[in-house]
C-alpha cells in the first residue's frame, strides 16, 4: 500500500495529544482517524480496518495493551500498532511488543522520530505480504522493493537505481562489505531490458587466482592440465544478460587487460581457443577497495578503471542509515521464523535500541547474522541477552567471572528470571562454543581447517558458526 494513502487511527483521552498527532499525520500526507476511548477505538477499527494505530497506554476506560490483545491484533494482525506511553516500563514495552505491537514510544512524543516508526510500520506490512507470496524455494523477487529502508541515504541510492536501470552502460558499485552491493546488482539487472536473461555473479576474491582467468572466459580441452573438456565461461554463460564482478578490486592483472576486450569490443578468446567469440554482455562490477589508490600503485589499469566506472552507485553503510535498522531487523525476524520454522513475535525495545547504538563494522550482513542468531536462542521474544555480545556492548555484556552464575547473567545484563529455562540452556551453550571456537583459532593462528580438525565438527559447520557470530581474522 502506498504510506501517502495509509489510514491511521490515533487513540488517546488527551485532546491536545489527539489534535497535535492529527495535524501532524494530515501534513504528512495520512488520512487520520482519532478516537479517545478504547471502546470507540473498536468500533472504528470494526468498521474501518485502518492500516495502523497510533495507541496510548493509558485510556479512561482500559489500557491499550488490553485493547491491543482483544480487539486490535485479532482485527489487524501483528505488527499494526505503535504504543504510547508517558511511563517508562520495560515489563509493558516488552508485553506490548509480544502482544504484537511494532514499537514502544515514551511521551513527549518527537515527530520526527514518530514520522521514521511510522513509515517503516507500514513498509513492513507490504514486507510481510511479500515474503508471506513468495515461491517455495524461498526466492526473492529483485525489484526495488527487494531494498529495504526508508531512510534518505536509501532512497536517493533508490533514485540513482531508477535513472541507472534502463541504460545499458557498465556500473561500478561502491560499498563496504556487507553493505548489499550484490542486491543493488541484481535489482540494476531485474529493472534492465535483460531481466528475462541469465545474471551471473563472480566473485573474484574467492577463486584462486589462477583459475580466474577460465572461470571468466571458458576454456577448450586440453588448453592446461586438467582441462579434459570445453567449457563455457561466466561470460558466455551470461549471453544476453548481466555479469557481476563482485570485489573486481581483485582481479590480476593480466585478467584485466584480457577483460578489458571485452568491455571495448564485446568479443573474447576462451584459454586455449582459435576463434573468437561474441560477447552480448552488461558489466557490473562491485568492490569495497579504493580502485583510485590502486590505480595509482598499478595494481588495477587505469583503462580499464575509466571503462567500468561509466556510472557509479554508491550503497551507504548501515551506520548512515540507522532509522532503517528496526525495519531491517523485523524483515531479517520474519525471514528467520520462515527459515527455521520458528515463531520469535518480536524484539523487545531495549533490545532495539541497542540494535541502533552499534556501529555496525560488518553492516546489514552483521545485522542478519545478529538477528538469525538471536531468533535461534530466543523462544517469543528477542531480547538483549539473546544478542551478540559485540552488539551489547561492554556494559550489557558484563566482564567474564571465574563464577558461573555470574558469568551467565553477566554485570549489567538482564536478571535470568527474564529468560526461561529453555533460554538460559541455549544461550549459555551458544556463549560455551563461541568462546572455546575462539580459543581454538587463536591457538591455531585463525586455521580454519586445523580448529574444525581439533573440535571435530566439519569445516562447512565451523565456517557457518563464524558467519553467525560476526568473527573474523583479526587484520595484521
Amino acid at each position: 500500500m502506498p504510506t501517502t494513502a495509509a489510514r491511521i487511527l490515533v487513540v488517546d483521552d488527551d485532546p491536545h495529544i489527539l489534535g497535535m498527532l492529527e495535524g501532524y499525520l494530515k501534513e504528512e500526507g495520512y488520512e487520520p482517524v482519532t478516537a479517545n476511548s478504547a471502546q470507540a477505538a473498536a468500533a472504528i477499527v470494526r468498521r474501518d480496518h485502518p492500516d495502523l494505530v497510533i495507541l496510548d497506554m493509558r485510556l479512561s476506560d482500559g489500557t491499550g495493551l488490553d485493547l491491543l490483545k482483544s480487539q486490535l491484533l485479532p482485527e489487524l494482525g501483528p505488527y499494526r500498532v505503535i504504543m504510547l506511553s508517558g511511563f517508562v516500563s520495560q515489563k509493558d514495552a516488552e508485553e506490548a511488543v509480544q502482544a504484537g505491537a511494532f514499537d514502544y514510544i515514551t511521551k513527549p512524543v518527537t515527530l520526527p522520530k514518530l514520522g521514521i516508526t511510522i513509515r517503516n510500520c507500514l513498509r513492513l506490512q507490504e514486507l510481510t505480504h511479500e515474503v508471506a507470496t513468495l515461491s517455495g524455494d524461498g526466492v526473492k523477487p529483485f525489484a526495488l522493493s527487494a531494498i529495504v529502508g526508508m531512510s534518505p541515504a536509501i532512497l536517493e541510492m533508490i533514485e540513482h537505481i531508477k535513472r541507472v536501470s534502463s541504460y545499458d552502460v557498465p556500473v561500478l558499485i561502491l560499498g563496504e562489505s556487507g553493505t548489499g552491493k550484490e542486491l543493488v546488482a541484481r535489482v540494476l539487472h531485474g529493472l534492465s531490458t535483460r531481466r528475462h536473461a541469465p545474471f551471473l555473479p563472480l566473485d573474484c576474491g574467492a577463486i584462486p587466482q589462477d583459475l580466474v582467468e577460465s572461470e571468466l572466459f571458458g576454456h577448450e580441452a586440453g588448453a592446461f592440465t586438467g582441462a579434459t573438456q570445453a567449457r563455457s565461461g561466466r561470460i558466455e554463460r551470461a549471453d544476453g544478460g548481466t555479469l557481476l564482478l563482485d570485489e573486481v578490486g581483485n582481479l590480476p592483472l593480466a585478467v584485466q587487460a584480457k577483460f578489458l576486450r571485452v568491455l571495448q569490443f564485446k568479443e573474447f578468446d576462451r584459454l586455449g581457443g582459435r576463434h573468437t567469440v561474441q560477447a552480448d554482455v552488461r558489466i557490473l562490477a562491485a568492490t569495497n577497495a579504493n580502485l583510485d589508490e590502486m590505480v595509482e600503485q598499478g595494481t588495477f589499469r587505469r583503462d580499464l578503471y575509466f571503462r567500468l566506472n561509466t556510472v557509479t552507485i554508491r550503497v551507504p553503510p548501515l551506520r548512515e542509515r540507522t532509522e532503517d535498522i528496526p525495519l531491517l531487523a523485523h524483515v531479517f525476524l520474519m525471514e528467520a521464523n520462515r527459515t527455521y520454522k520458528t515463531r520469535v513475535q518480536g524484539i523487545a525495545t531495549d533490545a532495539l535500541r541497542l540494535l541502533e547504538q552499534h556501529r555496525w563494522p560488518g553492516n546489514v550482513r552483521e545485522l542478519e547474522n545478529s538477528i538469525r542468531a538471536a531468533v535461534i536462542l530466543a523462544d517469543r521474544i528477542i531480547r538483549p541477552p539473546h544478542l551478540p555480545a559485540a552488539v551489547r556492548g561492554r556494559a550489557q555484556a558484563g566482564e567474564p567471572s571465574s563464577d558461573s552464575g555470574e558469568r551467565l547473567t553477566g554485570r549489567g545484563r538482564r536478571p535470568i528470571g527474564d529468560l526461561s529455562l529453555a533460554e538460559i540452556g541455549r544461550y549459555a551453550a551458544e556463549e560455551a562454543q563461541r568462546a572455546a571456537v575462539m580459543q581454538v583459532l587463536e591457538d591455531t593462528g585463525w586455521n580454519k581447517a586445523e580448529t574444525a580438525r581439533r573440535l571435530r565438527i566439519d569445516y562447512k559447520a565451523l565456517y557457518l558458526k563464524l558467519q553467525r557470530w560476526g568473527l573474523r581474522a583479526p587484520k595484521l
